[in-house]
């Protein structure tokens, strides 16, 4: 019964062992590899980028906003600038029942006029201009407050886009890594086909036994199902990456096999702390936040300061009587205004100290922000130390896989060695292997994060 068992499982391998490759690739897929695709388009982590900003919808608004900004900075101004207003009317009286014309008051075309027993049009016309004088620098302190809005707004741009660039960067070495992890698992499973090979050809000619064919039929079949995990995982990288860059998310894609972030020149530890807090975005928002809040807080305590305007006014109107007389009245009037409150119930002395308080909250704000960027940089650099670290430990592992399993397929086909150490060096080469891929993916992700922890664009 037992040999039974052992025979059906051997012909179950043998079956899953003539089944090609690509037909788990399509298994896993559901399509083409994307490797055979035709019509695939090759694409940059810089064309990625660059896609994914002109389409990510934060980073409209965010555009929107600077615009908004710049308008608000034409509105304040105006406030200091002459205002012209011309009104117009035009008015006519016409009679119901007009009385027959009678001797004494009811001939005068005046009194027609006042009684509504006569056709009257009137016209109405006023040219003002009205001044600013002066505004207790109100209006001076607030194209200020609007400039800076702008510098606001920019930055809020500049961080949505370093958000972006991120989401992006992390897709795009997801998408790499999953390839690369497909290409060691193609890798690994010639090797494994080898290896079964070998072992029914010693079999055959009796130096061999049935389990160690057997067990790599088994290490084949587990590697053809890794095989499958990997390009499944590949397929759904590409999915994300596409979305990322607000295309479809069916896009054919190719990733540029040698992409790579470029290091970061760093010389001086000290110094790139010292860049990290001038180029954060986040950290010139607060401070722009701060500086606006002290302007916030003076135009408040101007509130409670007399504001000046001079207006001037051009009048004329005309009233007609038709068949009759009119009167055409003209006039200029000037005058300067002036409104000074000089006592609101402590309501301006609220509002300033509402303001003053705001600016010591920013100081908290940045005082700890500056703290968590040093902390965000520190742990960049130390990740990226351990990634180059990982990369030449994962390297030496496939030097040293390699030279083992060169001796233990040398040592099983002379006789010598067993086919259980053969499949071990495969693991553990196919392991090198693969910590070498996520060294490189961590490596470069790490150096993403400085970029951003440091303030720089890529």
């Amino acid at each position: 019964m037992r040999k039974k068992n052992l025979f059906l499982i051997l012909l179950t391998n043998i079956f899953i062992l003539n089944i090609p490759v690509y037909a788990a690739e399509n298994k896993s897929s559901g399509k083409i590899p994307a490797e055979k695709v035709v019509n695939s388009s090759f694409l940059t982590l810089s064309e990625a980028i660059d896609t994914a900003v002109q389409n990510n919808y934060s980073l409209k608004l965010s555009g929107e906003k600077i615009k908004l900004a710049n308008y608000q900075i034409t509105e304040n101004a105006a406030q200091g600038l002459p205002q012209l207003n011309i009104t117009a009317s035009y008015g006519r009286q016409d009679p119901v029942n007009p009385p027959p014309p009678t001797a004494g008051l009811g001939n005068n075309p005046q009194f027609a006029s006042f009684l509504g027993t006569a056709r009257v049009n009137t016209f109405r016309n006023q040219v003002a201009v009205n001044q600013v004088l002066f505004a207790g620098f109100r209006i001076i302190d607030g194209v200020r407050l609007a400039s800076i809005n702008v510098e606001l707004a920019n930055e809020g741009y500049r961080q949505s886009r370093q958000e972006v660039v991120l989401n992006v960067s992390s897709s795009y070495y997801n998408s790499l890594k999953a390839y690369q992890l497909v290409q060691v698992n193609k890798s690994s499973l010639k090797q494994a086909q080898l290896h079964l090979e070998q072992a029914k050809k010693l079999e055959k000619a009796g130096v061999g036994i049935k389990l160690e064919v057997l067990r790599a039929a088994n290490q084949l079949v587990n590697i053809q199902l890794q095989l499958s995990q990997a390009l499944n995982s590949y397929e759904k990288s590409k999915k994300v990456l596409n979305l990322a860059m607000g295309r479809s998310i069916d896009y054919p894609i190719e990733l540029n096999l040698e992409a790579k972030v470029p290091d970061v020149n760093i010389q001086n530890e000290n110094q790139i702390f010292q860049d990290a807090l001038k180029g954060r975005s986040e950290l010139r928002q607060l401070n722009i936040k701060k500086e606006m809040d002290e302007i916030a807080a003076t135009i408040q305590s101007r509130a409670s300061w007399p504001m000046v305007s001079a207006n001037v006014s051009y009048n004329l109107s005309d009233t007609s009587v038709v068949s009759a007389n009119s009167v055409n009245n003209q006039n200029i009037n000037y005058g300067i205004n002036m409104n000074w409150p000089v006592f609101d119930g402590l309501l301006t002395y609220a509002k300033v100290q509402k303001s003053q308080n705001s600016v010591i909250q920013d100081q908290i704000s940045i005082d700890q922000l500056q703290q968590s960027i040093i902390l965000e940089v520190k742990q960049a650099l130390l990740d990226i130390q351990e990634a180059k670290e990982r990369i030449l430990l994962a390297k030496e592992g496939i030097s040293l896989g390699d030279e083992s399993l060169r001796i233990a397929k040398i040592r099983y086909e002379n006789g010598v060695g067993i086919s259980l150490d053969v499949i071990d060096s495969q693991i553990s080469l196919t392991q090198a292997q693969s910590n070498l891929v996520n060294a490189e993916f961590d490596l470069n992700i790490s150096r993403v994060k400085l970029y951003k922890a440091i303030g720089i664009d890529i």
